[in-house]
């Protein structure tokens, strides 16, 4: 049904040969290397799962290169991986990065998405890959975040809202790291957020290209 695993598994290996090339570290690359991502693209996609490049999802939505994912990762991570206990996603997608979360062995990962028939694909992405039982996922407004568990260790962003949205800054814990692409007058770059006692320290790490981060709920 998914082809041929051999190819796919090299495939899998040579990307992560060339993240390793990018200056990806091991921790983010061994998680990687552990979710099959030709699972969470369409079928007719699937040859193309393992390239550097974006896909479309359909409805609008993508699921971003494999660089832009283990960069996120690696940011989110910081250089104490194991501070990062409770972890917010906004933009659950096709699944994949929650997939790669999950990989990491994180103790809580929640992942929200406002698009019900994506929300109830990524389950099936996820299911399919072994992942489901240990993901929880919520068809919801990403603005909103999920404050009824917070405070969470580090919030993700994989879509680009045009400020910060509060509720997710409060959401934060301190000593948290949030990771979220913002569009800035039509250009968007990555940015880190970290709480601190003190306030908030803002980095701006690279441009970015994502889908605009939508309030509400579509279902």
């Amino acid at each position: 049904m998914h082809g041929n695993w051999t190819g796919f598994e090299n495939r899998r290996r040579r990307m992560i040969e060339r993240l390793a090339r990018m200056g990806i570290g091991d921790y983010v690359l061994q998680a990687m290397s552990r979710v099959p991502r030709h699972l969470f693209v369409e079928e007719a996609l699937q040859s193309r799962a393992y390239d550097e490049m974006s896909l479309p999802l359909g409805l609008g939505q993508t699921i971003s290169q494999p660089y832009t994912v283990a960069k996120m990762t690696e940011l989110l991570l910081g250089n104490a991986p194991q501070n990062m206990r409770r972890v917010l996603e906004i933009g659950t997608g096709c699944g994949y990065q929650t997939a790669v979360l999950l990989a990491l062995e994180l103790p809580e990962i929640y992942s929200v998405e406002r698009l019900r028939p994506l929300h109830e694909r990524a389950k099936h992405h996820l299911r399919s890959a072994g992942l489901l039982a240990k993901a929880r996922t919520v068809c919801g407004d990403g603005y909103l975040g999920l404050p009824e568990v917070a405070p969470f260790d580090g919030i993700l962003v994989t879509a680009a809202p045009a400020e910060i949205p509060i509720a997710l800054l409060q959401q934060l814990a301190i000593g948290g790291r949030m990771v979220l692409p913002l569009d800035e007058g039509g250009i968007q770059y990555l940015w880190l957020i970290e709480k601190t006692p003190q306030g908030y320290r803002e980095t701006c790490v690279q441009e970015a290209n994502f889908v605009p981060l939508v309030s509400g709920m579509d279902t």
